[in-house]
């Protein structure tokens, strides 16, 4: 595999440290940029696709952001490889959709990743630890900045970088957090929640992104617009509005547990002891249980479990990366054994 050992260690940016990391599990800014031209992706064939990614890739090789980093060619990874990358959230399904003429470029430290020739030449990713999106901005403008050094991007003085699709245009800043509400699931609040983020013009999506279902009260919110206004005011007004969101999860795990403690502690508990012992696990059982022993851990009616340990169940016990571990494909009813043994043995001595 052209990766191999890659996914044996989990990256900062799952490691439950940062800021609210028991209630979000990560945050991401993502910037949308072209080169000056050329047309967008879907515009051209394969060999000016290629073209576009040959160039990119030596170019981002040169800047300090991705010094040493790892560059994959989409077209020659395995279909197991290309899976895992999306499991891990770097590059998403319309990227690996048609491989061929993309690319990711991962640094080193896998706080920072590009994704070329998806809907754009490129997508800036950087990637931290809980709900930071004051930091994982400056962290892609920074990325940014180095890059610009090297290449010509599509600008326009009047209304920004140019995208395409409209509603990048301008800086074509994109944040979105992981955000883990159980209590507003459980309380019957969430779709009041999400509708009241909508009306902002945030975008609310499931566990896998774009076009996912909700699993393990587990959502990814966005902004949608970012023509019109600066990188720092796009990421206060979602720090802002997504706080509020964070905060309104724990008064109603709070509630919650003030009401009914013992069926609470009853459900935490339960979780754990199938996540210990189980020996068959779907991963929608897995998302289930882990969302409900997070529930616990937050409430302190369990031991004080790692959120990073947790975070690493999550991404660990996907199909895709219990294949690479293994470097064999798995069935149906074989996988779910072994996604259950590698839980055990992560959560033996919690």
């Amino acid at each position: 595999m052209v990766f191999d050992g890659w996914l044996d260690e989990m990256p900062a940016w799952l490691d439950g440290q940062g800021p609210a990391a028991d209630i979000v599990v990560s945050t991401r800014a993502r910037l949308a940029r072209n080169l000056a031209g050329r047309g967008f992706p879907h515009r051209l064939d394969e060999a000016e696709l290629n073209n576009a990614r040959k160039q990119l890739t030596e170019v981002l090789r040169t800047v300090p952001a991705f010094e040493d980093a790892w560059t994959f060619d989409l077209a020659v990874l395995e279909p197991l490889e290309r899976l895992a990358l999306r499991e891990a959230h770097l590059a998403s399904r319309d990227l690996l959709r048609e491989p061929e003429g993309r690319a990711l470029v991962l640094a080193r430290a896998r706080d920072r990743a590009a994704m070329i020739n998806e809907e754009d030449h490129l997508r800036l990713q950087a990637y931290r630890s809980g709900f930071d999106p004051l930091q994982a901005c400056q962290d892609a403008l920074e990325a940014d900045r180095q890059l610009e050094v090297e290449v010509d991007l599509a600008f326009s003085d009047e209304i920004g970088y140019l995208t395409a699709c409209p509603t990048n245009v301008g800086t074509g800043l994109r944040l979105s957090a992981l955000i883990h509400l159980p209590g507003l699931m459980l309380s019957g609040e969430v779709d009041k929640m999400l509708n009241s983020l909508r009306q902002l013009q945030f975008a609310v999506r499931g566990y896998e992104g774009e076009g996912s279902a909700v699993r393990g009260a587990l959502f990814q919110v966005s902004n949608l617009t970012s023509l019109g206004r600066s990188e720092q005011d796009l990421a206060t007004d979602f720090a802002r509005h997504v706080s509020k969101v964070i905060h309104y999860e724990q008064m109603a795990l709070a509630r919650l547990h003030e009401r009914d403690p013992i069926t609470l502690e009853d459900l935490a508990h339960r979780a754990l002891a199938v996540l210990q012992h189980a020996r068959v696990l779907t991963y929608q059982e897995l998302l289930d249980r882990l969302s409900q022993v997070r529930m616990g851990v937050i409430l302190e009616v369990l031991p004080r479990i790692d959120m990073g340990l947790l975070n690493q169940v999550l991404v660990q016990a996907q199909s895709g990366h219990l294949q690479i571990a293994l470097d064999r494909e798995l069935a149906g009813s074989e996988r779910g054994a072994v996604r259950a043994d590698l839980v055990r043995r992560l959560l033996r001595d919690v």
